[in-house]
């Protein structure tokens, strides 16, 4: 027994105090523009979340809130369920936590690893729906559980500004001036930057968000469209900007490829933010937080993307179809090979939606089994679907996003007033979008 509290009390000693890296990617364009990453994959959880953990468990434990004879229960969209997870398991509690069904396959697997059980809340819904269903849950039995509210509860940004603050003005000897983080909890941010502008107000803060509500950037929130915080505290924030969705990728891929720091989606966000930061400023130093690394990632799609193949004749019979039911959508099927992602044929197939068939499409779906049974037991199978935007351009509408399924390629056709225009490819990151694009090419 003793032997066991001496490792737990090892692996909690290791939350915070992470490294902070020179980031050089903007270096070249803003030589007089210097920036600095928290590395937060080196808490012992692989990620930023293990400071608010820690810190509401702790809290919990010293108010009497938390026993062993309760149950650790929140909603997560992963990191913060691993950090329970990891910190339940070292102090002896047992973890329940609501995800989004279609949370990373290796967040999933970490949580399970750790002992937790997972229940798995609406992937269509997000963050919001898992926050609707852990209320739910507790609210049937109160007394069964031990729940933090990572979003409503001051010890999670109380974790950032007793500790990841310190840390920064520490490891900047003082010369920071500006600090640029992500809005999940919006914890991290909110924490930091309170005590920063403490220690000195003139260090201007930026918060970044995805830029629209249908996002692929997993564990941070577009906070005019989700359930808003209740530590969330705009005062504190200089500036709050959206980030691009693909934007946030290619940067996150970048830093990979230039600097070898594998990171998250988020923080390719958060480079995103000190992009646009450093064209409006002549010099600085800039500091950002990068809430894990990439690894957790690796299923998603974020790194190593395959481009789509198409062959010439499949690509001029999708616009031919187009200009044919121009000025209705028309969709089918895209037909290939899945391990060299080549696409040799199409099969239309009817639009069956009926209010709005001149914007929207809908895929008979009896005609979509039966052409799928025809290739059954051979190396060809449906990779995808296509479909047409007469009069609009070649991306994908609100409506595409919220129907679009991961796994699949959608290819998308302009026609304008009856004569097709550009093609482009997309896939969902996630179930019900996000949607980004591929890189097609014609063979």
């Amino acid at each position: 027994m003793d032997m066991r509290l001496t490792e737990s009390a090892g692996i909690v000693s290791r939350v915070g105090n992470t490294p902070l890296f020179r980031v050089r990617l903007f270096e070249y364009e803003h030589p007089d523009v210097e920036v600095y990453a928290k590395a937060e994959w080196f808490n012992p959880g692989g990620s930023v979340k293990d400071r608010a953990a820690l810190s509401m468990i702790e809290d919990g434990e010293r108010t009497g809130a938390l026993t062993h004879q309760k149950t650790i229960i929140d909603s997560t969209s992963g990191n913060t369920g691993v950090a329970y997870a990891l910190l339940g398991a070292a102090k002896g509690y047992r973890v329940k936590l609501v995800m989004p069904k279609n949370v990373s396959a290796e967040r999933k697997a970490l949580v399970l690893a750790y002992g937790a059980e997972i229940v798995f809340s609406d992937p269509g819904e997000g963050s919001d729906g898992a926050i609707r269903m852990v209320r739910d849950i507790v609210a049937a039995d109160p007394d069964r559980y031990f729940y933090p509210d990572q979003y409503s509860n001051p010890a999670n940004p109380r974790a950032h500004y007793e500790g990841t603050a310190g840390e920064i003005l520490e490891q900047t000897s003082g010369r920071i001036t500006h600090f640029v983080a992500g809005l999940g909890t919006t914890g991290t941010f909110v924490g930091t930057a309170t005590r920063l502008k403490e220690h000195d107000s003139s260090i201007k803060t930026v918060a970044v968000q995805p830029a629209d509500a249908f996002h692929g950037l997993e564990g941070l929130k577009h906070l005019p469209t989700a359930i808003v915080p209740r530590i969330w505290k705009p005062a504190v924030a200089d500036e709050v900007w959206g980030a691009p969705t693909e934007a946030a990728y290619d940067l996150a891929r970048a830093i990979a490829a230039s600097e070898g720091l594998l990171v998250g989606h988020s923080s390719g966000a958060a480079l995103w933010g000190v992009g646009k930061l450093a064209q409006s400023i002549r010099k600085g130093v800039v500091v950002t937080v990068f809430p894990d690394s990439g690894d957790r990632y690796l299923s998603t799609g974020l790194y190593g993307q395959k481009k789509l193949r198409m062959t010439r004749s499949a690509l001029e019979a999708i616009q031919r179809h187009g200009a044919e039911g121009y000025p209705y959508e028309i969709c089918g099927l895209l037909i290939g090979r899945p391990r060299d992602s080549l696409v040799t044929e199409v099969r239309p197939v009817r639009n069956v939606e009926r209010e709005q068939p001149q914007v929207r499409y809908l895929v008979d779906d009896r005609e979509d089994m039966k052409i799928r049974k025809e290739y059954y037991g051979t190396e060809i199978d449906v990779l995808g679907y296509y479909h047409s935007h007469p009069d609009h351009p070649a991306y994908p509408s609100v409506f595409d996003t919220q129907r679009s399924w991961q796994g699949y390629v959608y290819v998308i056709a302009s026609v304008q007033g009856g004569t097709p225009r550009d093609v482009n490819a997309f896939v969902a990151l996630k179930d019900h979008g996000p949607m980004v694009r591929e890189q097609l090419e014609i063979v």
